[in-house]
């Protein structure tokens, strides 16, 4: 927290005194005194028996020798002793301001000395609360008040005195934000408060960003004189400096914080890149921002637009204008791939820029890449000129980062979509060709014989059509078991626990099976755990309905001895010997047995069954919260 010198000057007052050096020392004018004196008297004596005796009698040259040596040698003693005088009077004169300029440096270093131990650590507070805390401290060791206040916004407020009870800091507190309450109305830079014991507290005003932010205050018990308010006023400059660095740095860890929940949050990518640049555009006044996406062929197209309303940012639709990387402002930033800050853009610039730009003063252009390829582009700009900052790139670019993040993701996320969508495609295929279509198939037979033996065999034909009605019966059946499985879940809005509840009752239903779920309090599952959990949840339930034959099923999740979130699906069906069917994909949901085991072992997790023919099943599937 650097104060210039000039102004840790003002610090003691008094201490610009300067004393004049003599041209020469005492010692020497003394050692000059004793050559030149000398010949002066002998000059005058010489001058007097020379010029002056001769002109009169012997009685003239009596009185005039002894007038002469009587007034010559005193007055010679008094000027020599009365220069002496002086010239030492002038020295000691010159010794005493000079020890009062010592002791007057002496308090200047020790007040300078405690503003910086102060600033130091108020400068090196985590938060705003623990810098407040060390501000009020130091009110009373740089000034010796009698208790230092610190007042930032409407609730941080440290009080520093002795002998303060819980009861009496609550009623100093109160009484601070009171003053500063009386200071802020006033819109004064300071005011001295008369105490009803007499004494005198002095209130400093605390701002930045060109606002009333608080209050730094001290009480004396009589009325602080100049160097108590000058040293008050360097230490109010002092923190609220330190200030608005600890809110901007608090500020900027909640936005990343933010950010990452967002991030992990919201599913939709618009949405989530309308949340993140209104926060970024918010974060350095920017008045419209949005977000360039780079096409497969390489074209950046507005996807997300925001700009500055009555409520904050609201969604803004421009004319689209697509732009090729090195086009303009926005293509030269994709180009190049580095940030670009412009404090003012020309009348051409912003006409070739696209709608964002096009009536901007100035603007910050982030691309948004991976180590592969570039992303897209991100837009902040602001009417007036002048309002773009390198000193806000180091913090604008992480975000960008976690933004060419959520992007990447998002992309392998509808990548790895598509996939599953052709995979249960093929899945729903070969379900059909394996098993409806056979059994539709031997149905189809089964009414051909009918037909064939209904005047011949009227016994035989009505075999036949019972074992069709049965087939058909049974299709009905697994295509309601697989119209089942392919319901979606909305795991997000129900949650873990009411999304099996919900499952679980709408299955004992479907498939005339008994169901007990049992489920504790559980802790707070990661989304992606959950997923995984249901997941296995649903192949076991599915598995049971398809393959079981079992009147009964119970369900329980809880915590494991390891401390992960466990869940068991146990049936009393048919049983099977896994060894056997290890590989075997299931009809209703697609998974084999090595892969729930493989899904669970990708979380960290472990994943068992155990099971015996005629002895039922059970499969227990447990991950990291």
């Amino acid at each position: 927290m650097a104060v210039t010198a000039s102004v840790r000057r003002k610090a003691v007052a008094g201490t610009e005194t300067v004393v004049p050096a003599p041209r020469h020392s005492l010692y020497a004018q003394v050692r000059l005194a004793r050559i030149w004196l000398p010949l002066a008297i002998v000059g005058v004596v010489l001058v007097h028996q020379l010029a002056v005796v001769p002109l009169g009698g012997a009685s003239w040259r009596f009185w005039s020798q002894l007038l002469f040596y009587s007034v010559l040698g005193p007055i010679a003693t008094y000027v020599t002793l009365t220069w002496i005088a002086y010239e030492v009077r002038t020295r000691e004169r010159a010794q005493v301001e000079l020890q009062r300029l010592f002791r007057e440096l002496q308090d200047a270093h020790s007040v300078l000395g405690a503003l910086q131990r102060v600033t130091e650590q108020f400068a090196a507070a985590p938060d705003l609360e623990r810098a407040v805390e060390a501000a009020s401290r130091g009110v009373r060791e740089v000034t010796g008040a009698r208790f230092g206040a610190v007042v930032v916004g409407s609730g941080v407020v440290s009080v520093h005195a002795d002998d303060l009870g819980d009861a009496g800091r609550a009623a100093a507190e109160r009484a601070a934000l009171q003053r500063d309450a009386r200071l802020m109305r006033a819109g004064h830079a300071s005011a001295v408060l008369g105490e009803p014991d007499g004494g005198a507290t002095l209130v400093l005003a605390l701002r930045w960003g060109g606002r009333h932010e608080g209050s730094l205050q001290a009480s004396f018990d009589v009325a602080p004189d100049e160097k108590q308010r000058e040293t008050l006023r360097i230490l109010a400059a002092d923190f609220a400096a330190a200030a608005e660095a600890v809110q901007g740095r608090t500020r900027d860890l909640l936005t990343l914080f933010e950010v990452d929940r967002s991030i992990r949050a919201e599913g939709n990518l618009a949405r989530l890149l309308s949340t993140l640049v209104s926060r970024m555009a918010g974060r350095v006044g920017a008045q419209r921002a949005g977000v360039y996406l780079s096409d497969d062929d390489g074209t950046l197209e507005l996807r997300i637009a925001v700009r500055l309303g009555r409520q904050g940012f609201e969604p803004w639709r421009p004319a689209p204008l697509p732009i090729r990387p090195g086009e303009g402002l926005i293509g030269r930033a994709a180009a190049g791939r580095e940030p670009l800050v412009l404090a003012a853009l020309a009348s051409a610039e912003r006409q070739a820029s696209g709608p964002l730009l096009h009536d901007a003063g100035s603007a910050v252009l982030l691309p948004l890449s991976n180590d592969e390829r570039l992303l897209g582009v991100i837009v902040l700009a602001h009417d007036e000129p002048g309002h773009g900052s390198d000193a806000s790139l180091p913090f604008l670019g992480l975000l960008a980062g976690q933004l060419s993040l959520a992007v990447g993701n998002a992309s392998a996320y509808l990548q790895s979509e598509e996939l599953a969508i052709v995979e249960e495609r093929n899945r729903i295929a070969r379900e059909i060709h394996d098993g409806v279509a056979q059994s539709l198939a031997f149905a189809g037979l089964k009414l051909d014989l009918a037909t064939r033996l209904l005047h011949r065999d009227p016994d035989a034909t009505e075999r036949e059509l019972q074992a069709a009605r049965a087939t058909i019966r049974e299709m009905i059946r697994e295509i309601r078991r697989s119209i089942f499985a392919l319901r979606p879940v909305d795991l997000e809005r129900h949650g873990f626990v009411e999304t099996l509840r919900r499952y679980a009752s709408d299955f004992g239903q479907q498939n005339d099976i008994s169901l007990e779920l049992q489920v504790p309090a559980l802790p707070e599952l990661s989304l992606k755990s959950e997923a995984v959990l249901f997941r296995i949840f649903q192949e076991a339930m599915n598995n049971v309905a398809k393959h079981a034959g079992a009147r009964s099923v119970r369900v329980s999740v809880g915590v494991d001895a390891h401390g992960m979130v466990e869940i068991e699906v146990f049936d009393d069906g048919r049983g099977f010997d896994p060894s056997e069917v290890a590989d075997r994909v299931t009809s209703a949901g697609g998974l084999g047995l090595r892969q729930m085991r493989e899904r669970v072992e990708a979380r960290g997790g472990r994943f068992e069954i155990e099971s015996e023919v005629g002895e039922g099943t059970s499969v227990r599937a447990s991950v990291p919260a």
